[in-house]
């Protein structure tokens, strides 16, 4: 399962996250990541979700950042689902076109992994191409 949740900074996107992670907690029968800009979602996401804070690493592109999610996931073979939050903070360089082609290697992973993604895009819904608005949630 993959999920967008997109829209404008101040719509409503970290509080359905937060809520999102911490019910997943509860119904995932594996692990569950979330990988955010920071650490100012650590006091509201439960304490049994990884926390994966991207000012640790020195994320480019979005090829990096796929090959940082093949790493969570070779790491932790019992990953569930995956959240994503502010996709364009923690790849500050992404364009709108560059999460178009990112969706279908998110859709590779989850079929040959059986992990499910969940991510936050701070953008205007109607910039969403086709690979993305199929997702949106």
């Amino acid at each position: 399962m993959i999920k967008i949740h997109i829209g404008l900074k101040g719509s409503g996107k970290t509080p359905k996250l937060i809520q999102a992670v911490n019910a997943a907690i509860e119904v995932e029968k594996g692990n569950v990541v979330c990988i955010t800009e920071g650490n100012r979602l650590m006091h509201d996401i439960s304490h049994k979700a990884r926390m994966v804070n991207t000012e640790s690493f020195d994320i480019r592109n979005m090829d990096m950042f796929e090959g940082f999610l093949c790493g969570i996931i070779a790491q932790d073979y019992d990953v569930t689902h995956i959240f994503i939050d502010s996709i364009f903070k923690s790849v500050p360089s992404a364009t709108m076109a560059d999460l178009e082609s990112f969706v279908e290697k998110l859709e590779n992973l989850e079929e040959q992994f059986h992990v499910s993604f969940t991510m936050m895009v701070s953008a205007e819904e109607s910039e969403a191409g086709t690979n993305l608005k199929k997702y949106i949630a």
